[in-house]
């Protein structure tokens, strides 16, 4: 145990980003506060929302000594967790975004598992929240022996998983990872600044676990957020992450050892999110879309998913446009049906 986690005062901080989320944040913080304890703090970062959202934050501090509020000039989501990780003091972070909530009964088991000894990352059950109540997991049921191997062995597994789980918001992060290995989100306003965060964070553990209970609650089709959206800066933010991993796990195109070839595979797995974000992009910026798409398609060969290998064979015989459309219909077709 380190020194700085030796004189740690909490065992779990929460971080809150809040920007123009008043009629979700009260939702998000009670689902927090209603079962916290004393060893648990909220740090609740207003990103100079121009709503009430920030009085809103000062509304708990006044009421409750565990909940922190700091007040910033707007900087993104990046810059608000950051801050929020400047001031943490928990032996764990976790982070939650404001128009999102927790499940009613986790943090007692949370804090049972942290006593207990913990792992760098713990994975645990997030679900998706559509507006008619519908709910879906978001990605797939962790198993917590396949994790607690080899670090190499952690990562095959993650790997293998139907899809890349780069949400921050389901994970525990040790603070000691954090710190000890320099880990913030990049600050230039990119969209999916996450993925690269938890990229980080899976390739410098030394330990994973699952946790498996229900923990997270994500909210669908908020109007007004930037996940609801596809435009060619959500485009541009996934091709950052590829961009970026390629230069951390390969030289020349291959990957530097067993760990980064399955690392890889994430990668894989959001590029083929760009071919499908390639149909929804304005006709002004398609061809320097396909170029990326064209200069990056080598990346699907390290997919270790079902899903990337069809995106794959697609791309090699029938091209870019026709992959596109493909996917376009099978997203189009999971939104409806709520499945996938």
């Amino acid at each position: 145990m380190t020194e700085e986690i030796a004189t740690s005062e909490k065992l779990l901080t929460f971080i809150i980003p809040v920007y123009k989320v008043e009629k979700y944040i009260n939702e998000c913080v009670d689902s927090i506060l209603n079962q916290l304890t004393d060893a648990c703090e909220v740090i609740l970062v207003d990103d100079g929302s121009p709503d009430h959202s920030g009085v809103i934050c000062d509304g708990y501090a006044d009421r409750d000594s565990r909940v922190k509020v700091v007040h910033q000039k707007n900087g993104g989501l990046a810059a608000a967790r950051n801050t929020g990780l400047d001031c943490a003091r928990g032996e764990y972070i976790a982070f939650v975004d404001s128009d999102d909530y927790l499940d009613g009964q986790c943090v007692s088991k949370i804090l049972n598992w942290i006593t207990l000894g913990g792992a760098d990352i713990c994975f645990m059950r997030a679900k998706k929240v559509f507006p008619d109540g519908k709910q879906q997991l978001l990605d797939d049921e962790m198993n917590a022996a396949e994790l607690k191997g080899s670090k190499e062995s952690a990562i095959k597994y993650l790997s293998e998983c139907s899809k890349y789980p780069g949400s921050p918001c389901t994970k525990l992060f040790r603070r000691a990872l954090l710190e000890r290995n320099h880990l913030r989100f990049p600050d230039d306003r990119r969209v999916s600044e996450d993925l690269g965060f938890v990229l980080q964070c899976i390739l410098n553990a030394d330990s994973y676990d699952a946790l498996p209970i229900d923990y997270y609650y994500y909210r669908q089709a908020r109007e007004g957020s930037i996940t609801n959206n596809v435009t060619y800066k959500s485009f541009l933010g996934l091709r950052a992450f590829v961009e970026e991993s390629i230069n951390i796990l390969t030289e020349n195109k291959s990957p530097k050892g067993n760990i980064e070839r399955y690392a890889m595979s994430f990668v894989a797995y959001e590029f083929s999110i760009m071919i499908w974000q390639y149909s929804r992009i304005g006709k002004e910026f398609k061809s320097e879309a396909a170029k990326t798409l064209n200069e990056y398609s080598w990346v699907l060969s390290y997919g270790r998913t079902k899903k990337t290998h069809l995106v794959r064979w697609t791309m090699q015989i029938l091209g870019v446009n026709t992959t596109m459309r493909m996917l376009d219909i099978y997203m189009r077709l999971r939104s409806s049906n709520r499945g996938g």
